[in-house]
């Protein structure tokens, strides 16, 4: 047996190397959310021959259309029971990303007068330093700097307990960076983790 995990986070064609080494009596298991990030493919031919998919968005797109047209099911296990998120964190995804085909079983307790989810607008705009490759938002990392703030100063240790980690996610290398450059105005760095939004799925929170 070969088991696989997680494979949207590498590319189709580093995917595939593991596989050409199974047999004709080799079973074959690919875990992996076709609809989480996957690595940027900056090429724009490889994005038009669709090598910005990962292996597991492919094949779920081969099944459904081949189940579509032969009436048939499609050899694809999906969890749908989500035992982790906060309720109304699960909810929004559901909407948005599953057709609303989750099914939220947490017994987080919710925080009183702080909601699970906040979005903030800030007007900014991208800069590249001169001999990068990455961008930064210095208005991201401002309104960042304020709201990581309040949470540290706010926090609510009744409901979470005394010991402050915070995750920070960032869609570029620079403005991780940046991030954990600028000063956090008496929130220790210490207790503020930086990553790009890829690495999310190596961090375990509860």
């Amino acid at each position: 047996m070969m088991l696989l995990r997680c494979i949207l986070q590498a590319h189709e064609c580093e995917t595939i190397m593991p596989i050409c080494l199974a047999n004709d009596s080799t079973c074959v298991i690919l875990s992996g959310d076709h609809l989480q990030m996957v690595p940027r493919v900056y090429s724009n031919e490889a994005r038009s021959l669709g090598f910005d998919r990962s292996l597991t968005e492919r094949l779920d797109h081969l099944y459904t259309e081949q189940c579509q047209q032969f009436a048939g099911s499609p050899p694809i296990v999906r969890l749908r029971v989500n035992y982790r998120n906060n309720v109304e964190i699960t909810q929004f995804l559901s909407s948005m990303l599953y057709n609303n085909q989750l099914i939220p079983v947490s017994t987080q307790v919710p925080v009183p007068g702080r909601s699970p989810m906040n979005f903030y607008a800030v007007c900014g705009r991208e800069q590249q330093d001169r001999d990068s490759t990455s961008f930064y938002n210095v208005s991201e990392v401002e309104e960042l700097t304020r709201r990581v703030k309040d949470l540290y100063f706010d926090w609510p240790a009744a409901e979470w307990g005394h010991n402050k980690d915070i995750l920070v996610t960032a869609a570029y290398t620079d403005q991780a960076s940046t991030d954990s450059r600028h000063n956090l105005q008496g929130a220790p760095l210490y207790i503020v983790c930086f990553a790009l939004n890829l690495e999310i799925v190596f961090y375990f929170f509860t």
